[in-house]
């Protein structure tokens, strides 16, 4: 008996040292996409931005419900840096994580600061970001982002309420001939 113990004993502890494969890391080569993909972002090399999704990837912004395509998404960033004469995202704090879940899936998490100066008003704003994104093969298949959008909205709608009220000013110290 006193052998079976022994033996049963000597089976969990060998077991237990086992080490497992590490489920986070800070480099990886779809961390380096993703650092590709915000680079083309910043130099607008837009077809260079492309490549780095699947064909079907499906691409979640501020919502888990409704997913767009790339070339949606990419009209959607378009329509946002129309409205700022510069952006990036900060250098620090920003961090990559990349993880391997249960499934095994390879999925990169990305935090930081994105900094845009609005257009006609220099105003600066800065909106923290989180992207996690779903690879295989080496391509982002699903990607879903979380950031505040209302500093940005407050700010638009400010500048479009002063270029109303500059045009108001100026009709009305127009003289009317009559």
């Amino acid at each position: 008996m006193k052998k079976l113990i022994l033996i049963g004993l000597a089976i969990v502890i060998s077991t237990s040292c086992q080490q497992t494969e590490p489920r986070y890391f800070s480099s990886s080569p779809e961390i380096d996409t993703v650092k590709a993909l915000l680079n083309d972002y910043y130099d607008g090399n837009w077809d260079s931005w492309k490549t780095h999704y699947a064909d079907t990837a499906k691409i979640y912004s501020n919502t888990w419900k409704t997913a767009f395509s790339v070339q949606e998404n990419q009209e959607a960033l378009f329509k946002t840096i129309s409205s700022v004469s510069s952006y990036k995202f900060d250098e620090e704090p920003i961090f990559f994580e990349m993880t391997i879940n249960d499934e095994g899936q390879k999925w990169v998490n990305f935090w930081g600061n994105w900094r845009g100066i609005i257009k006609d008003s220099d105003v600066e704003l800065e909106i923290p970001v989180h992207l996690t994104m779903h690879f295989v093969d080496g391509k982002i298949v699903e990607e879903y982002g979380f950031w505040n959008k209302s500093p940005f909205v407050t700010a638009l709608i400010e500048v479009e309420a002063s270029k109303m009220e500059e045009t108001q000013e100026a009709e009305e110290g127009e003289i009317v001939e009559l």
